[in-house]
């Protein structure tokens, strides 16, 4: 397999690669040796097809030492099939693989299996266990029972995060500075997302308990979703309507839609391959709030044109393709959780992106981005990508524009860097619309950097 060589392309950079490559593939061995021995292969008969999801899975669950996945509910629907298949045969085997891992680790002598890994790979790992819980706020839940421990019940309106956050302190929770080390029963506001709150991860599993998750009020998800839903409220006017594409969650699209909702806005969702399924599931989190603003399409993006009748009042695109996730501390859950693309967690297992899986990915990228600027009615697309590679971010953005019949600029690029990862977010707008924009961006970046303070 070719390795793709470091963003930068600087030989020392695309040297050390190729160390961390070959370091990696003792990881890689160590892995498929605790699944032959365990006699896991043998006896489960995987698909090939599967063997770099089993992999990187065997990896998660014993660093992880078997514990629940957080924040997955494994009774949601929208926990894949191929998912569930592999997390439950390796859990019957929780005890063989164990032992086989014990084994291993003694005849070695190694303290934790991420001795393996090399240590660049090793600081993101660890990283990604102090990552922050992040969960956004339904703004438009009218009422909710709020019940975060026995002793703090209580009957309040939901109408703003102000309200949500004084339910957290009443409930024991303390509100810290965004910049504080997150310890305790804390949470703080999210420096770049205005309805965004986050939590010591180890809270994950109580706040799931909660009435506010339960209820859908805070809404647990990665925040690179949560930086493209934010990023369309100060484009729409009253009555604009938005166009969904890409890969997603159903609380991706729940987040715009509500976004959306502000200006009475409906929110087009395209590709939907189980309408009834995806229906079901976005309901449990909207139909409470009254938002009932979003209309699901069993058509690919590249199947729709602007005379559709079902999208003339489309304004807003946001672009969220199938990326190499190689930006985020924590791509698997990612990959899982917002429906990406699974033939990337082969390349996960060995800690590389072969080159043309790259190319395949910003291939489908360059398509849907070319299309998106087509449209002459449409007056802004949000595009956001988690990767390390230019190609994926402002590379295909200028090379779309240089393609692009229509005058249009992009505005410039934000990169967010933080705990979670890193975040490439552009909008591009068509030049006659620019101006308006700006107007209506300004407060919103000041109310950004107020928050930053």
């Amino acid at each position: 397999m070719r390795m793709r060589p470091s963003p930068t392309g600087q030989s020392s950079n695309a040297s050390t690669a190729r160390q961390e490559s070959h370091e990696l593939r003792d990881i890689q061995d160590l892995l498929e040796k605790i699944l032959t021995d365990s006699y896991f292969l043998r006896s489960q008969q995987m698909p090939d097809d599967l063997m770099g999801l089993v992999v990187v899975m065997l990896y998660d669950l014993l660093d992880r030492k078997f514990q629940p996945r957080s924040p997955i509910n494994r009774t949601e629907k929208r926990l894949i099939k191929d998912v569930r298949q592999v997390e439950d045969g390796l859990c019957r085997f929780k005890t063989k693989l164990e032992a086989s891992l014990a084994q291993y680790r003694i005849k070695q002598n190694l303290l934790t299996i991420d001795s393996c890994l090399p240590p660049a790979l090793r600081d993101k790992h660890q990283r990604s266990k102090t990552l922050a819980l992040y969960a956004w706020i339904n703004t438009l839940k009218a009422r909710c029972c709020i019940s975060l421990s026995e002793s703090a019940e209580l009957y309040i309106n939901l109408s703003s995060t102000e309200t949500v956050c004084e339910t957290l302190r009443t409930a024991g929770f303390s509100q810290v500075d965004s910049h504080t080390h997150l310890m305790g029963n804390v949470f703080c506001k999210d420096k770049h997302c205005t309805n965004v709150l986050l939590f010591p991860k180890r809270l994950g599993k109580q706040l799931e308990k909660s009435e506010l998750v339960k209820e859908h009020t805070l809404i647990i998800q990665d925040k690179s979703r949560s930086l493209a839903a934010c990023a369309v409220r100060p484009l729409l006017t009253e009555g604009s309507e938005v166009l969904m594409v890409g890969s997603f969650s159903v609380q991706t699209v729940a987040h715009v839609a509500i976004q959306a909702a502000a200006c009475s806005g409906c929110v087009h969702v395209c590709g939907v391959l189980n309408i009834l399924t995806f229906k079901e599931e976005l309901q449990t989190i909207l139909s409470s709030s009254g938002c009932k603003n979003v209309k699901l399409m069993s058509e690919f993006f590249s199947e729709l044109n602007d005379w559709d009748v079902r999208i003339q009042k489309v304004r807003v695109i946001v672009l969220l393709p199938k990326c190499s996730s190689s930006a985020l501390c924590n791509p698997v859950d990612f990959i899982i959780n917002e429906n990406g693309d699974r033939g990337l967690l082969h390349g996960l297992s060995k800690g590389t992106i072969s080159n043309s899986k790259l190319q395949e990915l910003v291939g489908k990228q360059m398509q849907d981005l070319n299309h998106a600027l087509t449209s002459p009615k449409v007056k802004a697309v949000v595009y956001c990508t988690c990767s390390v590679y230019p190609e994926e971010n402002e590379e295909i953005v200028k090379r779309a524009l240089q393609n692009a019949n229509s005058k249009a600029k992009a505005l410039p690029f934000s990169k967010f860097n933080d705990d979670v990862g890193a975040v490439f977010g552009c909008i591009v707008m068509r030049v006659q619309g620019v101006q308006e924009w700006a107007e209506n961006t300004a407060l919103w970046s000041t109310s950004v950097e107020d928050e930053c303070g």
